[in-house]
């Protein structure tokens, strides 16, 4: 039940923001990869500070991480599977920028052993840059 749930609001969610994304004169696709992540990850990240802050550790760590694996697991596949590859420049270089990012904390725990906060933050960095991009070249 809560899977079909959330396939619903998946579908309800891509449709109230096509009516944004058309206005705005970009496409639908590069409008959730926007203000998806926002949406989904804020507030396990606001549900994660108020525990740390009752000195709830543990629970903050498993609600990001059970948040990230099942945001990067069953729900992904499914999408995969069932829509059509239309790959545009947009969706590739925002793969790009995914992958760029991502490599950072990776060479430096691969160097450091140990990834600072000041090195997860640079990904916001790439996060802009495809803002920037997708209002500067809407139709690429």
């Amino acid at each position: 039940m809560a899977l079909i749930a959330i396939v619903y609001g998946a579908h309800v969610f891509v449709s109230a923001i096509q009516p944004i994304a058309v206005s705005l004169g970009i496409p639908v696709f590069v409008l959730s990869l926007i203000i998806t992540p926002i949406a989904t990850e804020l507030p396990e990240k606001f549900n994660s500070v108020l525990w740390i802050s009752r000195g709830k550790d543990t629970l903050a760590l498993g609600n990001l991480t059970g948040a990230m694996v099942f945001q990067s697991s069953v729900i992904p596949a499914i999408g995969i599977a069932l829509t059509p590859w239309r790959l545009d420049g947009l969706a590739l270089w925002s793969a790009f920028l995914a992958l760029a990012a991502a490599m950072i904390p990776y060479s430096s725990f691969y160097r450091k052993g140990v990834v600072y906060p000041s090195t997860l933050l640079m990904g916001g960095a790439f996060y802009l840059l495809f803002i920037l991009t997708v209002f500067h070249f809407p139709n690429q």
